[in-house]
């Protein structure tokens, strides 16, 4: 069975999302233990009897669910987009790293069919868990963004807006 490159980003997105959220819950658990009277971390991740988790094997619960929305969030959180533009993409490059500048995206790549951007803020980067690359497949309309559906759908719109501005300010 082969594996594409698509199929090694979503396993790899996958298991960095398991491992943050349980990573997060584990944080949260400790704060919880922290400040609450009687409880030691040995009795709180126990399998059974936990303190702050009295079902039997409430930990493997938690972390089977985080499994699963870990092995969905991607396909819903990682969208294509046609984004449709007035003219060529040789046009209109310059107007599309403006947006991409604007939204504080910074042109990271770019060959004969791809224009690659990334997030400037370092801070905003580690917050996505350095998912943040935007790809633009440059055919010549519509073009093709990859990436996170917020900001597929917000740039998206911009490019269009941006395009089409120019093209009403011409006629």
């Amino acid at each position: 069975m082969a594996y594409n490159n698509t199929d090694m980003k979503y396993l790899l997105r996958s298991i960095k999302y398991f491992l943050f959220f349980s990573l997060l819950f584990f944080i949260f658990t400790a704060i919880m233990v922290l400040f609450t009277d009687g409880t030691t971390f040995e009795n709180v991740f126990r399998l059974k009897g936990s303190i702050l988790f009295p079902s039997d094997y409430a930990m493997l619960k938690i972390l089977a669910l985080f499994l699963a929305v870990a092995a969905i969030y991607p396909s819903l959180a990682f969208v294509k987009k046609e984004a449709f533009i007035g003219g060529t993409f040789d046009e209109n490059k310059n107007k599309i790293i403006g947006v991409f500048d604007n939204a504080g995206y910074m042109l990271e790549n770019e060959d004969d069919e791809v224009l690659s951007f990334r997030i400037k803020n370092g801070f905003n980067r580690f917050s996505r868990l350095y998912e943040d690359r935007i790809t633009i497949t440059k055919d010549e309309n519509p073009l093709i963004l990859t990436g996170y559906r917020k900001d597929i759908f917000r740039l998206a719109s911009a490019i269009e807006y941006a395009t089409r501005r120019e093209e009403e300010t011409e006629a």
